[in-house]
């Protein structure tokens, strides 16, 4: 399912919700009860949606939408696929990263982990790792010779 999809499924569910708690009647104890539930769930479909939306954390003042995991897994499932020739080449480029710039990279691009994420994981400062990164990205991006792609031009 694509972040799209989601984004819409959760829109109409929380018209259907908010109609729904609109017809409660909240003079009924029981229905009372049932409205506050249903207020509980709007706000946290909203939060959701928000958060789907910009790509990160609702009330967070430093995000960066280009970093998301999710946009990110949309934007590489419409990249074409490697050919066999750009598969080997890729290889050969991870062959000659360091193992820490293929480490971070992989960590990075693959599982989706922020530069802080990372930083904390193999007791780095952020810098080294945002270095680490570039590096590995350079690498891949001058052995395929496709610096448009996704998975290379993406955080």
């Amino acid at each position: 399912m694509s972040i799209a999809a989601l984004i819409a499924e959760y829109t109409a569910g929380i018209k259907a919700l908010s109609r729904y708690k609109k017809s409660l009647d909240r003079s009924v104890p029981e229905q009372e009860a049932e409205a506050r539930t249903v207020s509980g769930m709007l706000t946290d479909m909203r939060y959701a949606l928000e958060w789907m939306r910009r790509g990160r954390r609702p009330g967070s003042r430093r995000g960066a939408e280009r970093h998301d995991i999710y946009r990110r897994r949309e934007l590489l499932a419409k990249t074409e696929p490697l050919t066999e020739e750009e598969r080997r080449k890729l290889l050969d480029c991870m062959a000659i990263m360091t193992e820490r710039e293929l480490t971070c990279w992989l960590l990075h691009m693959a599982q989706g982990y922020t530069y802080a994420e990372i930083a904390a994981r193999l007791e780095l400062s952020r810098r080294t790792v945002q270095q680490y990164v570039e590096r590995a990205r350079k690498k891949a991006s001058d052995a395929l010779g496709r610096s448009d792609d996704a998975w290379t031009t993406c955080g």
